[in-house]
């Protein structure tokens, strides 16, 4: 088989030449991301010795996309999409030259880390929508779960690489390089989006019509798709408490593991590693289609996952099950990606993906403050049993709902 015909065949979205540069453009910046995460966590918890600081770290950062979220979403739905994505790009490369500077200079205190986090968190529940809304233009909607596979392929990519690296840069060379790479990173990002043509406007942008409005239409929407409102359902709970992973393995590491940055580098390595695995076998597979117990089977493996990882208590054992939990965690999150935007109308795209955005990431905050209280009380191993068995029990029963709803709306359809 020819190397147009696999691409063709396994990878179609990257046919589209505006979804090529924008994929390109995210290979190197996500590497620079993901270090900056690192870096951050493990600087906080060096500075603080606290979980729960480092939980509020976090909470700061996804805050947020409580407050902005929605009124986004109908904005975005009005203006090019191309150009929003540009703007946010600049500012987070300038974030985090700034960043560097402050622990370059030995001024980043506990307190200028979370104004940052801050900061970022404004920018990404703009940067989270606009980038999940803009991928059904830039590539076609015949080919919209090829491309969230591949955005979710590099993105986990980065997730293998950028903590390793950003673990051996911090203890060679300290937190700065981890925030200057990612300044770097942007760079290839905004070259290609300034190539990108398609500019990303809504066709049916409505003038006069008051946010509000456009807002509830969105969610009654939403409400009234039990596919969509069930998926949403299971990924609001598994953020707020399955996937604290950012809080709970720098501290397993520590206390339970006995290791330092080096270690959690790599146990974020090791979750990273599944969910590259995951994603990758998505994309390959993605001319099946959209497989709902795929989906549904994941959210169940992934609650399962960190059950079982409460019980770990040596290294080998940790990272294959976070391995594990990555795979589960990366095909549950881009199959409810795809799931959504598949049933989603083109004129209303942004505004139901800000409610995705806004469980993706603003249940966050909440979760942020939920493990770092569990782990301050209770520690690691505690907080992953507890967390796990939460999540078998509402994913078994969503999962019940889910069908029940879905047969009920099937009948009222054809009643109708």
């Amino acid at each position: 088989m020819s190397q147009n015909s696999i691409v063709n065949k396994y990878f179609p979205a990257l046919t589209h030449r505006d979804y090529r540069l924008f994929w390109t453009g995210q290979c190197i910046s996500l590497i620079g991301t993901w270090m900056q995460t690192v870096g951050q966590s493990w600087l906080v918890y060096q500075i603080t010795d606290s979980s729960l600081k480092l939980g509020i770290i976090s909470a700061l950062q996804f805050t947020p996309m409580l407050l902005f979220s929605l009124p986004i979403g109908a904005l975005i739905d009005r203006h090019s999409k191309k150009r929003v994505l540009f703007i946010v790009q600049i500012i987070m490369a300038l974030n985090a030259f700034l960043l560097a500077f402050l622990v370059w200079k030995g001024i980043a205190s506990y307190g200028t880390i979370a104004l940052q986090a801050l900061l970022l968190g404004t920018l990404n529940c703009v940067d989270m929508p606009v980038r999940q809304s803009y991928m059904a233009e830039l590539a076609s909607k015949e080919h919209l779960m090829n491309a969230i596979a591949l955005n979710s392929t590099i993105f986990n990519a980065a997730r293998i690489i950028g903590p390793a690296v950003a673990g051996l840069a911090f203890s060679f060379f300290g937190a700065t390089v981890c925030f200057l790479i990612n300044g770097l990173s942007f760079i290839p990002v905004l070259i290609n989006i300034y190539r990108i043509q398609t500019e990303g406007k809504c066709s049916n942008s409505k003038q006069g019509v008051k946010i509000s409005h456009e807002i509830r239409e969105g969610l009654k929407y939403i409400a009234g798709n039990p596919v969509i409102s069930t998926t949403i359902l299971m990924l609001a709970f598994s953020n707020t408490i399955i996937m604290n992973f950012n809080i709970l393995i720098p501290v397993m590491a520590k206390t339970v593991l006995n290791g330092d940055s080096r270690a959690y580098g790599f146990l974020m390595t090791a979750l990273g590693l599944g969910a590259f695995t995951g994603a990758l076998s998505l994309a390959v597979t993605s001319y099946k289609g959209l497989r709902m117990k795929l989906l549904m089977g994941a959210y169940l493996s992934l609650s399962v996952c960190v059950f079982i990882i409460g019980y770990q208590t040596k290294f080998i054992y940790a990272f294959l099950m976070f391995m594990l939990a990555g795979w589960s965690m990366t095909s549950a999150l881009s199959s409810s990606n795809t799931c959504v935007q598949t049933n989603s109308p083109d004129g209303m795209r942004g505004r139901i993906m800000s409610v995705y955005s806004l469980v993706a990431g603003g249940a966050i905050p909440i979760g942020s403050m939920y493990a770092g209280t569990m782990l301050e009380k209770f520690g690691a191993g505690f907080t992953f049993k507890v967390s796990g068995m939460a999540g078998i029990v509402f994913m078994l029963a969503v999962i019940i709902l889910r069908y029940k709803l879905v047969a009920n709306h099937r009948a009222q359809s054809t009643s109708a």
